[in-house]
């Protein structure tokens, strides 16, 4: 895990970006993503998160991950995901050649473009 992390720092600093860690209690499961009401138990097996207090169901993971891009918007007070890491919306132009279809050409007069006989070699 440590190796994982230390992996994303280095690549979140290369990009010009914030890493966020949740605490490793951070309840994100079982916050409702709606109203911010904690539940004090849910166990693993359950796979819905229901909310008693506003009736919010929904699939137990995307509670969760909607609750962590909360916490990072709190955190690094930033706003939507760009594109990609450049913030761009379009794909970098290839550099330098470009593979091209070679299309077969008509050999000039005389040239066939074949070997000469081995036999002519005698």
């Amino acid at each position: 895990m440590a190796e994982l992390r230390r992996q994303l720092s280095y690549k979140t600093s290369w990009y010009g970006s914030v890493l966020v860690v949740a605490d490793r209690w951070y309840p994100s499961s079982k916050t409702c993503s709606a109203c911010g009401l904690v539940k004090a138990k849910l166990a693993l097996a359950e796979r819905r998160f229901t909310c008693e207090a506003c009736g919010l169901v929904l699939d137990r993971d995307l509670n969760a991950a909607r609750n962590l891009a909360g916490l990072v918007q709190q955190v690094a007070g930033s706003g939507p995901e760009t594109p990609n890491a450049r913030g761009a919306d379009r794909k970098t132009p290839p550099a330098g050649q470009v593979a091209m279809k070679r299309e077969p050409r008509a050999a000039p007069a005389g040239k066939t473009g074949t070997a000469a006989s081995q036999d002519a070699a005698d």
